[in-house]
Order: C-alpha cells, then structure tokens, then sequence
C-alpha cells in the first residue's frame, strides 16, 4: 500500500464564513489541509435550516446555523465530518436529520451519526490515493439523551448518535457511607436501587440509572450510584455493551479498509469533572480496546482544549485535538430559553448574550491547539506532525475562533505544554521548525 497523509482536527464550530480571512497562517494552514490525503474534523454543530425547533433537553449552548456554511468545510479541504457529540440534536431529531440530509446533499461523507443506531454506527469509507480509509465516530457527552435507535415492531427507530454511555460511580469512604445513607433517607430521598414500587419498572432519569444496578451495597441517586470502599473516589467507566459494539465495528472496518480511524467526543474528565485538560478514566482503556481491535489512529476531541497524545503499539492516540474552529460567539440567534436561563430579558440578542457570557474569552486553553498530521505506509506509522494553531483570542468577536498556523515562539509554548500532558502515557513531543514555523513529532518518553 502506498502512503497515506492523514490530517486530523479537533471541535468546528462554525457559524459564520471565514475562508476570506486574509491572514498568512490561515492560509498556510488550508494548504496544509489541503495537502493531506485525507482530512478530517467533529462537526460540534447543527446545520437544521430555517423553521427549526430547539430541543427541550439543551446540553451547553445550542449550536445551530445556516446550512450553506457547510461549504466553508469543502473550501478548507475537509474530507470526513465526525457528527458524535453532544450538540448532535439541539434541535431534535428533525434537526439532525436536516443536518445529514444537507451534508448528504453535498456528498460530505460523515460518521457516529443516522437515521437509526445501526446506521450511526457503521464505518464511512473514503478512498484516498493510497488506500481505502474507514472512519468511525462515537461519543460519550450526551450519549443517553442524544442516542440513536434502531428500528422495532411498530417504531422506525430514532436518529442520534453512536453512544459511549457512561456510568459514575462515588466511592465513599466506608466507615462514612452509612452516614450519608440515611442522611438521604431521611431527607426524603430515593435510595432504593429496585426501582419503583411495581418490580421490574423503573424510569430512566432521574429515579434510577437506565442500565445497571449499583455495585453490591450500594445505592442509586439521580442515577448516580454510590458505594463504600476504602479508596474514596470519582470514576466514570464506559457501558461494556457500547464498548463492545464499537470494538466489533472496528473489527468489520479493518476488513475492509487499509486503515482504520476512531473519532471520540468526550468532554468528560477526571473526578467526574468535565473540560479538563486529563481525560476521565475510562477513556485510555477505551482507546487501546479501539488499536487492539484494528484501529490505526484515535483522534479525540470535546474539552475544548488539548489533551496529551500517546503512542501505542505504534498508533497514535489524541486525547483531544481541542478546538478547530470556534467562532461560537457570532452565532446568530439562540432559543429564548438560553437568555431566561441567564436571567436576561427575552429580548436579548446573541450580542447581549456575549456581553455577560465572558468565560470562553477568559480560558486561554480554548484558542490554542494542533493539527495532527500522521503518515502511514503499508499501514504502520511512519511520521507524525503536530502543527501549533491559535483561534486568535484577542481578536475582535467577529473575527476571533478562526484557526491558523502560529509563530515559532506560541508554537513552542502550546508544544511544550502538550509535550507535559503526553508524559504521563508514555510519549514526548519533540519540537522541530521548518520555514518559519515550528512543529511537534510524537515519540516514545526515554
């Protein structure tokens, strides 16, 4: 098999044009993309049209804009669209499929998204110069209110997304956990992990978790379980039966293509935290069950910031490539129920919104990432690229959340700090620079 130039992106948030950015370091940068064989990005939005109607389960902002922006994607070169997250339905069903149908319509091939489950599920294939590329995406943030459905005896099933459904579990310290029991009791809360008063009946949310019943000993708040032990803790671990639906996916792909790509939208972070720079815990095992079952690279993304990159078995593993594009902040409308929420009148405007809403502006880690670029002959990994990019933060509002290329000394620092996050897996981030610019090679920690 001949080389393959794999060029990989984080989160695209993209509400308004931006390919008449005159800006040297973006277009250095649309050429890089597209210079690669295949190029690929997470789509964190939807693109339902006008006379759309805002979900009643919001998950972070709603983000919804018009669906001719999609063309922006085919100017910067984008081959492959992940569409596993969790603002896959912000605007219902009817929106994600809106959104599919528009992107079908261009003949933008995309993955982690359908009609049904089976359909969300299943491989996107691309064939580039040197080879057949499958591409699979899932995501784990709004998983259980955003997942698709197949098709049952009288249902046509649901669109949604591929789901990682999560389970958290609070370890409380033993001789503490009865204590907090019958405080929760004697508040008047539901600690029983059988359900309700009819056996075998239970609601999904928020009366008792939808999947499995707490360790032994334990009990279900909110969907939440808690259980003693000695080890006091936080830990979020994948749903098996998503695992194992995922990992047979991967299998099937890499029967069929020459390589195989796992795109994985996870917020979720450690201690139950989400948006942090370390990813929660299950998703370093998910990762290497996803290369053992035949995937050549997993690219994840969610944050909104870097997460360190690893090397394993010789595939590379990002655990976020943070933000691509993200010019949220020129949306141009949101649902009334965002300003209530806000307390702002229902009047407001997206200006408004932005004027009281300052946190993305005030968190650096959200305007600076990379691009990975990862070449592979005959299927193993024979270089890596890891291109510094800034979102321009201190850039008006009406341009800032634009990607480019950045000089050698921002470069440097966004290299050096995800050179820190990648030594906990075993890898390093070498730094080279080439014509003015500065670039980071994946490498096995000495």
């Amino acid at each position: 098999m001949p080389e393959v130039k794999l060029l990989a992106t984080g989160d695209s948030m993209l509400t308004h044009a931006i390919s008449a950015t005159p800006n040297d370091g973006f277009r250095e940068l649309v050429a890089l993309l597209r210079g690669a064989d295949v190029t690929i990005t997470n789509v964190e939005m939807s693109y339902p049209g006008r006379g759309r109607h805002p979900s009643t389960t919001m998950h972070g902002t709603p983000m919804g804009a018009d669906p001719g922006l999609l063309s922006e994607y085919e100017f910067l070169g984008i081959d492959l669209y992940g569409m596993a997250n969790n603002h896959a339905t912000d605007y219902g069903t009817d929106g994600l499929v809106a959104t599919l149908e528009a992107l079908e319509s261009r003949n933008m091939r995309y993955a982690g998204a359908g009609r049904t489950l089976r359909e969300a599920r299943q491989p996107c294939y691309f064939d580039a110069a040197g080879g057949r590329v499958a591409f699979i995406a899932a995501g784990s943030s709004n998983a259980r209110l955003a997942l698709a459905a197949d098709i049952g005896i009288g249902d046509a099933g649901r669109p949604g997304i591929a789901p990682v459904r999560l389970q958290k579990t609070h370890y409380i310290k033993t001789e503490r956990f009865g204590a907090l029991r019958d405080m929760l009791a004697e508040a008047g809360v539901n600690i029983a992990s059988t359900g309700t008063t009819a056996p075998g009946i239970h609601f999904p949310y928020p009366d008792r978790n939808v999947y499995d019943s707490p360790p032994p000993g334990g009990i279900a708040v909110e969907s939440v379980h808690f259980v003693a032990d000695d080890n006091p803790r936080v830990q979020t671990d994948a749903l098996e039966r998503d695992v194992q639906a995922l990992t047979s996916v991967v299998n099937e792909a890499s029967r069929m293509a020459d390589l195989v790509v796992v795109a994985l939208h996870c917020h979720e972070g450690l201690q139950g935290r989400w948006n942090t720079d370390v990813p929660a815990e299950f998703l370093q095992p998910l990762a290497h069950r996803l290369v053992d079952a035949g995937a050549h690279a997993v690219l994840g993304h969610g944050p909104h910031m870097l997460r360190g990159v690893e090397l394993y078995r010789n595939r590379p593993i990002c655990y976020s490539l943070g933000n691509f594009i993200f010019n949220l902040e020129a949306t141009a409308a949101f649902p009334l129920e965002v300003y209530e929420q806000q307390g702002m009148p229902l009047s407001s405007t997206t200006a408004d919104l932005y004027d009281a809403v300052t946190g993305y502006q005030k968190q650096p880690f959200f305007w600076e990432s990379v691009v990975a670029q990862f070449t592979f002959a005959d299927g193993e990994l024979a270089t890596s690229e890891l291109h510094p990019i800034t979102m321009g933060p201190g850039l008006p509002r009406s341009r800032r959340g634009t990607p480019m290329l950045t000089d050698v000394e921002e470069g440097k620092r966004i290299l050096s700090r995800l050179d820190g996050l990648s030594r906990p897996f075993g890898t390093m981030v070498e730094i080279d620079r080439c014509d003015g610019r500065c670039f980071g090679r994946m490498a096995a920690k000495r």
